[in-house]
């Protein structure tokens, strides 16, 4: 038979376990998204401020990717396509400038300017939400909108 005592600091080493437990688990997490968020940065540096599409595909993506922004083609392939005609016809002085970042599980949201023609425009303001799966990333959306004139309405 247990006495109180005994009872009571089996008790406790079972929550401190149990805490334990989900403490390893929040730590792995955090992991794992300072991960994701370290492989998209890299993603996101070398195809659109180095515009190296295919190398950028090739390190980060996985053979599986899925597009989901509406301006490109759904699939690996066809965004490399894209990207390449993008930033090597289209705006090949372009750059990003990442703002933040947010992370959470598999996913990563990165918050940044996309400046098409440095010193002509404004740019364009631009989310792109991540997913990663294996430490490789298999789907994208974005969001874009025109930079505001900050001085319009002053």
């Amino acid at each position: 038979m247990f006495t109180r005592g005994v009872l009571a600091a089996l008790m406790v080493g079972v929550a401190a376990g149990s805490t334990g437990c989900a403490t390893s688990r929040l730590l792995i997490d955090a992991q794992s998204a300072r991960t994701n968020t370290h492989t998209v940065l890299a993603f996101e540096e070398t195809v659109f401020n180095r515009h190296r599409v295919e190398e950028g595909f090739e390190r980060y993506v996985a053979p599986d990717f899925r597009q989901h922004a509406a301006a490109l083609p759904d699939d690996r392939e066809g965004s490399i396509s894209a990207l390449s005609r993008l930033l090597g016809n289209d705006f090949p002085a372009s750059r990003v400038t990442v703002e933040r970042t947010v992370a959470q599980g598999d996913l990563v949201a990165v918050q940044l300017v996309w400046e098409q023609t440095p010193g002509q425009s404004r740019g364009v303001a631009r989310v792109d939400i991540y997913r990663l799966q294996d430490g490789r990333i298999v789907e994208h959306w974005d969001v874009t909108q025109s930079v505001a004139d900050r001085n319009a309405g002053h």
